[in-house]
């Protein structure tokens, strides 16, 4: 078995063989935000709520790595790219940027590595760019055993419906057949949408959770997207933006990897 599939599945539960993965790597491109400005104080607080892994942009696993330096504490996954299409842009125009090689990542402490596939720029060449990196970031990541997880999403500037099945599963195809060898991706709004996009994606699938919404909402579209046979989630704001994260976490965890048995 290739190392990236072994170390793909450390980040899955032994027992559901899914996820719960929490992104804290948002500050990376808007900055301190409420319940992030104390940055190792909320990697903590995550890591103590039972997250199986941690997206974290490379200066955060260098400074706060060592919050996670025991055995069975949450795997990291280190954001590599940083692209140029949201409202941390500063700026007008869209661009890709790797910011961090594989590598380089495994040297901090990484377990895997993330990048963007964004679909629906206005222009052809930054996509062009975005597709020759994830190319190349695949490459290195195979030969040094790594699992890319790849963001695949249309939020491109030309992109109309960000959450339309069709065009979240053709993102999600795209980048896994450039090398991925995990997808997250946007909740398409139902259990048959989403199938569309779990049955044509040749690899796992793992849903983000975008903007905070209220917590029953938030527990429906996990149930659905589990439903249609998603791998687990990848939350941020939806699990360390809360006053009651440890609540929503451990009500995530129930319905990600189902209730556990008494030893």
């Amino acid at each position: 078995m290739p190392g990236a599939s072994v170390r793909l599945g450390r980040l899955l539960d032994k027992d559901s063989r899914r996820s719960f993965m929490v992104a804290f790597d948002r500050t990376l491109a808007i900055g301190p935000e409420p319940h992030a400005e104390n940055s190792a104080a909320t990697i903590a607080t995550i890591a103590a709520n039972g997250a199986d892994a941690i997206l974290l942009s490379p200066g955060l696993v260098k400074q706060h790595g060592h919050l996670l330096a025991y055995r069975g504490a949450p795997a990291i996954v280190c954001r590599i790219d940083f692209p140029f299409f949201g409202p941390g842009d500063r700026g007008a125009g869209e661009e890709f940027r790797l910011i961090a090689s594989v590598e380089e990542a495994v040297g901090l402490g990484a377990d895997a590595v993330v990048m963007f596939h964004t679909l629906g720029y206005r222009e052809k060449g930054p996509w062009a760019d975005n597709l020759a990196t994830i190319g190349r970031v695949a490459q290195e990541a195979r030969r040094i055993g790594v699992p890319l997880i790849v963001e695949a999403v249309p939020w491109g500037a030309a992109t109309e419906d960000p959450r339309a099945p069709r065009l979240v599963a053709e993102a999600a195809r795209i980048a896994a057949e450039l090398g991925a060898d995990a997808i997250k991706t946007e909740y398409v709004g139902s259990v048959e949408g989403m199938r569309l996009v779990v049955d044509s994606c040749p690899v796992p699938v793992f849903v983000l959770g975008g903007p905070r919404v209220s917590v029953p909402k938030l527990l429906e579209f996990t149930a659905n997207s589990l439903a249609a046979g998603t791998s687990g989630v990848i939350y941020g704001r939806n699990v360390w933006q809360r006053e009651d994260c440890a609540e929503v976490s451990a009500a995530l965890i129930g319905i990600v990897h189902g209730p556990k048995e008494a030893v």
